[in-house]
């Protein structure tokens, strides 16, 4: 069967019986046309099924009403449930302003590169930008005027806008709490400390032995990438090497999960022998067996305060950074 062909403005403006410059300025929103030929004009429209070009509006407007998502060379996007939660977020608020997400999952090292290239072409009207490992990028676009904001905190002072989840006082509320439970000798399974919030996580821990007079021992730190398989072979290296830790703080679900099954198949239990706790409060912490202990961040008003801050930007607005608070959730694990 062959497709109808595209409704062209020639076509519109011979149904409804007016000039192709009245069928342009009804589509293009002037109300000074005429009430009886703009309802003729909208009814032949609506009966064509015609829809705005893209390229066409984007040329005619300076607006192609698409924001890029960059996420920082990151694949576990197609496997954490952190990302679909929080792009869900965003792609809704943008959604409702009609405004379209487009996904990018590639590396931005490069200040040169094809991301920066594209980015910086017209072909998006702002970037968020996730799991940042170095700041060069956005820096250079953001002296073009491309509205940017930033998922997580920046390495350095700036005056980016960003929003972020206090990581800092997650990691402490996490690891404060195994203490006061009992635990004499509490471990971190680390994410990706070339992240502002690795860092902080991190830095919380840490905090909450200083508030005891101690220092942890840096043999208590393992180094995880956020997936299940790094936290349980993480956590069976501290059991191999350290067999008396009886607390352990896994900076993502995932992590933690992994760390878990760690300790269970060695024959221990948990919280019994080691109690564990995550972040994020994902959909895996809230149905996992045990119940996993958890630091919630608000994962969807991560993403929708990131939508909201571009479009406050769009719209010229003044806007300032975004800092969410966790809250420890306590279940089965700790």
């Amino acid at each position: 069967m062959t497709p109808k062909p595209r409704p062209t403005y020639s076509v519109i403006a011979q149904e409804a019986g007016v000039s192709e410059a009245t069928v342009s300025r009804v589509l293009n929103g002037d109300d000074r046309v005429d009430q009886e030929r703009a309802a003729k004009v909208l009814e032949v429209v609506e009966r064509l099924g015609y829809k705005k070009h893209r390229a066409a509006t984007a040329l005619a407007s300076g607006r192609t009403n698409l924001i890029a998502v960059v996420i920082d060379n990151d694949l576990s996007v197609f496997s954490d449930p952190f990302w679909g939660t929080v792009t869900s977020g965003i792609s809704r608020v943008l959604m409702e302003n009609e405004l379209q997400t487009l996904l990018m999952v590639t590396s931005v090292s490069s200040v040169d590169g094809p991301v920066a290239h594209y980015l910086n072409t017209g072909e998006v009207d702002g970037a968020i930008f996730f799991q940042l490992h170095k700041d060069a990028l956005v820096r250079k676009l953001a002296k073009t005027g491309l509205p940017i904001v930033i998922t997580g905190s920046p390495h350095a002072a700036t005056d980016f806008v960003f929003v972020d989840t206090d990581n800092f006082g997650g990691g402490h509320a996490a690891t404060k709490h195994l203490i006061n439970r009992g635990c004499k000798k509490v471990a971190i399974i680390a994410g990706d400390i070339e992240t502002v919030a690795g860092h902080q996580r991190l830095d919380g821990y840490h905090q909450a032995y200083r508030e005891l007079g101690r220092v942890p021992a840096k043999s208590l730190t393992a180094h995880g990438d956020y997936s299940y398989e790094s936290g349980k072979r993480e956590m069976a290296r501290l059991l191999d090497e350290q067999p008396d830790i009886d607390g352990v703080f896994a900076c993502n679900d995932l992590m933690a999960l992994g760390a878990i099954a760690a300790i269970e198949e060695k024959g221990l239990t948990v919280p019994g022998d080691v109690a564990v706790i995550g972040f994020d409060d994902s959909l895996v912490a809230q149905t996992s067996r045990p119940g996993l202990t958890t630091v919630r961040q608000d994962i969807v008003a991560l993403g929708e305060a990131a939508a909201e801050l571009m479009i406050a930007q769009l719209r010229n607005e003044t806007v300032e950074p975004r800092i969410l608070p966790t809250e420890l959730v306590i279940r089965e694990s700790a």
